[in-house]
């Protein structure tokens, strides 16, 4: 693993002693809600939330951990501003407009306010860049150096520049080649930025020949180079998916397949695309012919306490949507997972959301049911790895046929939806 192993991460998110606290001043947003959200590829999803007073003061404050990556304070209509967190998270902020903030308690932190504030001059193309070389290097190893190294444009060295009509190509080529140098995909804290999603986003589509020979070759460079942390590995894959599923391009169905084969959830072969320190020690792999009789096989209880036999309904799609209460990708999904079961009903869609935390009867019933849409069921006796594949703070979305066989596996509703939609 590159940077990040899996076990890390898994505890990353929620270590009491490392709480957050993120005072806030500002007297022009006196009573009035404030929110923190945070960034997840192209989404974002509020995490807390204050009332400021009379002064316009604020903290928010929890005894875990904020996962290193890029939060945006939001007060509606009235303020919307990045903060770059890693592990200084004990910070006071102070300002009267977005152009004047201050902020105490963490250096990266501060520094990234800086060149916020510095970039408001609106400085040409060489400021940007010399002035981004400038804090990388006063800050190196740091998550602020890594995020501004990944705005730099990769530049082809005096070495393989040419003169002439091979110039232009000569560097598309080499650009193409290491378009992610300065971006490595396995970098988790960047895919709680918006750029790790804008980037991927920009390369296949405006970067890469649309053909489907040429994606699938692409698609491998980019899953062998994102698989250093399973959740990006997760996140390129379902991107990829969604992808194929979106496009028109001929034979477009050999990429999908392609990647669909190669996701770690569903088959074997995904291992090779994995360290092997994560494939044996923090990730249960399974082929999907094993999983499909373990969902078979799972002992579903009902909020009422009475179990559940997925067999008796009758419908053309079962979805199931496992998620557990402390993963806040999976709440943030669960909004567009029932919208998205609202939309299709007319396909007979009949969703199982499938909490593998708690037991569905003695917690707050967070996902509301689309009657006859939805049951919300729980699972009594899964192991501790079991969990870990079914969760992994992160959304699964399994869809079976009404004989159970496993259509489909997503990390997502987007890749859902799309789906759904051209599901015959």
């Amino acid at each position: 693993m590159k940077n990040l192993t899996c076990l890390a991460f898994l505890f990353s998110c929620f270590l009491p002693c490392q709480a957050y606290q993120i005072e806030i001043t500002n007297k022009k947003l006196a009573n009035i809600p404030v929110f923190l959200a945070g960034y997840y590829g192209d989404r974002v999803f509020v995490i807390d939330s204050v009332q400021t007073d009379v002064n316009g003061k604020a903290v928010f404050a929890r005894d875990y951990r904020l996962c290193a990556g890029m939060y945006t304070l939001i007060a509606p209509g009235k303020l919307s501003y990045d903060l770059l967190l890693d592990a200084g998270q004990q910070l006071h902020i102070e300002w009267q407009t977005d152009k004047d903030i201050r902020i105490t308690g963490d250096e990266q932190t501060a520094a990234y306010a800086a060149y916020l504030a510095w970039t408001n001059t609106r400085p040409v193309k060489e400021q940007l860049t010399e002035r981004r070389r400038q804090i990388i290097s006063q800050h190196p190893g740091t998550f602020l150096a890594a995020y501004l190294t990944a705005l730099q444009p990769v530049e082809a060295p005096d070495a393989e520049k040419t003169v002439g009509k091979a110039q232009m190509m000569q560097t598309y080529q080499y650009r193409r080649s290491h378009f992610f140098d300065n971006m490595p995909l396995s970098d988790v804290r960047l895919l709680r930025t918006p750029l790790f999603h804008e980037t991927i986003h920009y390369y296949i589509t405006k970067f890469v020949t649309q053909q489907t020979d040429t994606l699938i070759h692409i698609a491998y460079r980019m899953l062998e180079q994102a698989s250093g942390n399973y959740e990006t590995f997760f996140y390129v894959s379902d991107f990829l998916i969604d992808f194929s599923l979106r496009s028109k391009i001929k034979d477009i169905n050999k990429l999908h397949n392609f990647v669909r084969r190669n996701r770690d959830m569903l088959g074997i072969k995904g291992q090779a695309l994995l360290p092997a320190r994560t494939s044996t020690n923090y990730f249960k792999l399974v082929d999907e012919k094993s999983l499909q009789t373990r969902i078979a096989n799972m002992p579903f209880i009902d909020i009422s306490g009475q179990k559940f036999d997925p067999q008796t309904v009758q419908s053309k799609y079962r979805i199931y949507f496992f998620w557990k209460n402390d993963c806040p990708r999976c709440l943030a999904e669960v909004p567009r997972w029932q919208t998205t079961l609202d939309k299709y009903k007319r396909k007979s869609c009949f969703g199982i959301a499938v909490n593998t935390q708690n037991d569905v009867r003695h917690q707050e019933n967070r996902i509301l049911t689309f009657d006859p849409l939805c049951i919300n069921v729980s699972i009594g006796n899964l192991s501790s790895c079991e969990t870990i594949f079914f969760t992994l703070d992160y959304s699964k979305i399994v869809v079976t046929d009404f004989e159970s066989n496993i259509i489909a596996i997503f990390g997502s509703t987007a890749s859902l939806d799309s789906f759904l939609r051209i599901a015959q």
